[in-house]
């Protein structure tokens, strides 16, 4: 035969139950699982200001003094507030249990949902109002909540399965090309040599063909010189036979001065004049005497300079796209290396998407665009090139722009499960350090599926 009876305030509730084998105590503020720490009749052992070992007796639990340095003995009460070792425990039946400071309890705001951290205010003030319990309706909405997020996951999961796949492929399509390209060059580079080879060789016969066209110019100009030389020649001599038979027709008398005319002068002295050649320059009264037929059609005809046959720029064109070639396999190469890089450590391979393009949002005021494997920018302003991981839901880039007087700015991205890579928010949490939070399927975790089908307890830290 069991008998049992329930008595108990709100420092201690007590569940007595006899079959003359078991004595069970339920203290407010502790769990369930942690029950077992507080028995009837056995002293708690915790912890003292100094560090000592202090053994406090079962009836000083939840008494409203405060024993011990770590709050062991006031589970229930405020008593021990300020510390963070020991939490009160809202049961919170009907929706998710929770655990909150000691600052929290009987403090006159209801924190947990079926008011239990309230109860020793009620107890003491019967004229305060109860908390209402709130945890049928709260609960309703976790579960929909939960619901929804399982929806979520399996989606994410999914496509993390696919993003793994892909990405092999892609890993194993880019070393393959790697090894082809790399493969390819040598021939690249000794098409490029020959290019040069040949295009040196047609530069060196073109520039003999102008050599050679630069003297036939030389001497055709040396023909029209002489023949210009001649014609001035002719010219003089004409001249001067006509000056000649006037001074004659004139002779003056015997004993008459001969009067010599300034034209005479000037012409006995031209091939005196600085800058003549050869006494070729004449007056203008003398150039009325030149023969009419002193034309340009009588003079040889100007040298010309072809142009070439353009072999040298078809020449540079053929180098140019040997060029080209290399170069193109040269970095192409680079760029695979960097993929196959990226895709190198298989517990980031779900991520394997985010390599297909950057992710961006404007928040009313700046445009973030977040490359991975990349950088990460405030519009113009750097906030950081890719680090690497740290840890399996948070990545970094660092490094960015300065911030008036330092720091480096940087990016903090925590990552959280999504069926599709999407930039959620970024704020900043400390000056110059910036925090993204970015949905991904990479994210998703099937462990996660037991969190939402039995949510742990909730963490004061949790709403941070």
């Amino acid at each position: 035969m069991v008998a049992c009876k329930i008595s108990g305030s709100f420092i201690i509730t007590v569940a007595v139950c006899v079959d003359f084998r078991s004595v069970t105590a339920l203290v407010r503020g502790v769990a369930p699982e942690s029950q077992d720490l507080y028995k009837p009749g056995s002293p708690i052992h915790c912890k003292g200001e100094k560090g000592e070992t202090l053994s406090v007796q079962f009836e000083a639990v939840n008494d409203e003094y405060c024993d011990c340095a770590d709050g062991l003995d006031e589970p229930g009460t405020g008593a021990c507030a300020g510390q963070e070792q020991t939490l009160f425990h809202c049961p919170n039946e009907g929706s998710t249990p929770q655990l909150i400071y000691a600052s929290r309890v009987d403090d006159g705001i209801c924190d947990c949902c079926d008011g239990s951290d309230e109860a020793g205010m009620k107890a003491r003030n019967p004229g305060v109002a109860a908390c209402t319990n709130m945890c049928a309706e709260q609960g309703k909405i976790e579960k929909e909540q939960r619901a929804a997020r399982m929806e979520e996951l399996k989606s994410g999961l999914a496509k993390k399965e696919e993003n793994q796949v892909n990405a092999v492929k892609e890993r194993e399509q880019a070393r393959a090309d790697i090894q082809r390209l790399e493969a390819e060059l040598p021939a690249l580079e000794a098409a490029l040599e020959e290019a040069k080879k040949v295009a040196a060789e047609a530069a060196s016969t073109d520039m003999q063909a102008e050599v050679e066209e630069l003297r036939k110019k030389v001497a055709q100009q040396q023909q029209t010189i002489e023949a210009l030389q001649k014609q001035v020649n002719d010219c003089k001599a004409k001249a001067k036979g006509a000056i000649a038979d006037v001074a004659g027709k004139e002779k003056p008398a015997e004993g008459e001065k001969k009067q010599v005319s300034e034209y005479a002068k000037w012409m006995d002295g031209a091939g005196e004049t600085p800058g003549a050649i050869e006494g070729e320059q004449v007056g203008e009264e003398e150039a009325d005497d030149f023969p009419d037929d002193l034309d340009e059609a009588s003079l040889p005809s100007a040298p010309t300079v072809s142009k070439g046959s353009g072999a040298k720029s078809e020449k540079s064109k053929e180098v140019t796209e040997a060029e080209t070639k290399v170069s193109g396999n040269k970095a192409e190469v680079q760029k695979l290396k960097k993929k196959a890089t990226n895709l190198e450590d298989d517990t980031r391979l779900g991520y394997s998407s985010l390599t297909k393009e950057c992710l961006s949002k404007h928040d009313g005021q700046y445009t973030y665009k977040v490359c991975f494997y990349d950088d990460a920018r405030q519009d113009h302003v750097s906030l950081g090139r890719w680090k690497g991981w740290e840890g399996p839901r948070e990545a970094h880039f660092t490094e960015g722009q300065m911030c008036p007087g330092g720091p480096a700015r940087m990016l903090r991205v925590i990552f959280e499960c999504g069926s599709k890579d999407a930039l959620l928010d970024i704020s900043e949490p400390s000056r110059c350090v910036y925090e993204a939070r970015i949905t991904s399927p990479g994210a998703c975790d099937a462990e996660d599926a037991a969190k939402l089908e039995k949510p742990p307890v909730k963490h004061p830290k949790d709403e941070l």
